[in-house]
């Protein structure tokens, strides 16, 4: 399919007109389920129009329910593990973190690193639309010397224990285990200045996190 960018640029073209595909076709998709919905509510008759309300209701209760408990845990927000008072300890914060958040995204960072802005950028918007996830961060300068600026004692056992060698690295825990780790912007097409919605399409590609519906449409760079 010729855009009309010339031989040299065609591949640009291509991926361009197919990233547009997608997107075209994902909002097919989502309009074809909407309305498939309203047709069954119109063959539905009051008794079954009652039911599906109550389902409704209670699946409403149980998602703030559930929305409560993350928030209690310190979800909907990038954070650092260690809050102020608490005993410098970032592994044990780690390990309790974990048994309480199915899902995590941990950023190992260095201040003096200056790739890792992307990435606390990027997390820090997505921590808010994705309640389900925790996002969180560990300093590993310094590691084990809390006068460094480190995240204190125990920083560099993790570092050591699950292999981190790249910064910045995001590491996804899930059910309790280290699930995957982006290193760097491999995995973003090596390019600093991905989108937010980008990273949240790799992050849902390892069961990160649940992708919402700006966030299905495939990167250029996959």
């Amino acid at each position: 399919m010729d855009l009309g960018f010339g031989n040299t640029n065609q591949s640009v073209g291509n991926a361009a007109a197919n990233t547009l595909l997608r997107a075209t076709q994902a909002q097919e998709a989502a309009i074809t389920s909407e309305i498939s919905k309203y047709d069954a509510l119109l063959d539905a008759n009051d008794s079954e129009l009652e039911k599906l309300r109550e389902r409704r209701l209670a699946q409403m209760k149980a998602a703030k329910v559930q929305k409560t408990k993350w928030l209690e845990a310190g979800h909907g927000r990038y954070t650092d593990f260690l809050e102020a008072g608490q005993q410098p300890d970032v592994a044990k914060a780690f390990f309790e973190a974990a048994k309480v958040s199915n899902r995590m995204v941990v950023h190992f960072h260095r201040p003096t690193t200056r790739q890792c802005d992307f990435f606390h950028a990027a997390l820090e918007q997505l921590a808010p639309k994705h309640p389900e996830t925790r996002f969180v961060k560990i300093n590993v300068e310094g590691c084990d010397d809390v006068r460094e600026g480190g995240s204190g004692v125990g920083a560099k056992y993790l570092v050591e224990k699950l292999g981190i060698v790249v910064m910045p690295t995001l590491l996804i825990v899930k059910d309790r285990k280290a699930h995957h780790q982006l290193r760097g912007f491999d995995e973003l097409g090596g390019r600093e200045d991905f989108t937010v919605n980008e990273l949240a399409f790799v992050l849902g590609g390892h069961e990160a996190l649940t992708r919402r519906e700006e966030e299905e449409v495939e990167p250029s760079f996959m």
